[in-house]
């Protein structure tokens, strides 16, 4: 079957392809990762950049918010995962031992 909805909004910010997208499971927000290396968080319906987040060396595929939403996990092509404080806006946590790019993240529903 084919779309037949209307894009509502196209956000511009990364300065390549984006991987993912996560949803904020409280508010309003949204969460992208790019192949830039970046993440970036977004106000939902206008668009308005919140905040962004660089440190992995290399492309970013998975992104998930913790179900209080006040952590932001990210996983790359570096083969790490890193861990973010959005209050602090800070990496508080890198895992670094897988030895491949790591495709994917996620939390448990109950934190």
């Amino acid at each position: 079957a084919e779309y037949m909805g209307k894009v509502g909004r196209a956000f511009k910010g990364h300065m390549a392809a984006v991987s993912r997208v996560a949803f904020h499971p409280k508010i309003p927000i949204v969460a992208t990762v790019s192949d830039d290396g970046s993440w970036k968080t977004w106000q939902m319906p206008n668009g308005e950049l919140v905040m962004s987040g660089e440190g992995h060396k290399d492309w970013v595929g998975g992104v998930a918010f913790h179900p209080r939403g006040s952590i932001l996990a990210t996983s790359s092509g570096d083969a790490t995962v890193k861990v973010w404080d959005l209050v602090n806006e800070r990496c508080t946590h890198t895992f670094t031992d897988h030895s491949q790019a790591v495709w994917a993240v996620a939390f448990h529903h109950t934190g």
